[in-house]
């Protein structure tokens, strides 16, 4: 795994993280669609991580031989992660709902890093790749 990005707990990483994978991303030769798709996921995970866990937020990538891709954000939180039924009138609590629709595979796992002395947690999804013409 690559570390792409160590953010703080605030919003306004969630584009810093959006660019610095997307450029790992195109350096691997992904297809622009598969790129613009992670690139959603991870805003997803990266946005949940800073909203609802504990800092260090770590953004991960990894790129296998056999064309999948791993993306994996690790925050100093243990809490569990589940996909949520939000109301209709609901704004936001649908992003688990996407990575799950839209990825490969998903997950979450408590985190092998320890951050302050504490387990914390990682969400990762993998979608396969396309290298780009």
């Amino acid at each position: 795994m690559q570390l792409i990005a160590e953010l703080d707990a605030d919003a306004s990483e969630v584009p810093r993280a959006r660019h610095l994978l997307g450029e790992r991303l195109r350096s691997w030769s992904i297809e622009e669609d598969v790129v613009d798709t992670a690139l959603l996921l991870a805003s997803e995970l990266v946005t949940n991580a800073v909203r609802h866990g504990r800092p260090p937020v770590h953004v991960h990538a990894a790129l296998s031989g056999s064309g999948v891709f791993r993306v994996q954000v690790d925050d100093a939180s243990a809490a569990p992660v589940r996909p949520q039924e939000p109301d209709v009138e609901d704004l936001g609590g649908r992003g688990l709902q996407l990575v799950e629709l839209l990825s490969t595979a998903w997950g979450s796992r408590l985190a092998d890093v320890r951050h302050d002395g504490r387990t914390g947690k990682c969400v990762w999804f993998e979608l396969r790749t396309v290298t780009a013409a």
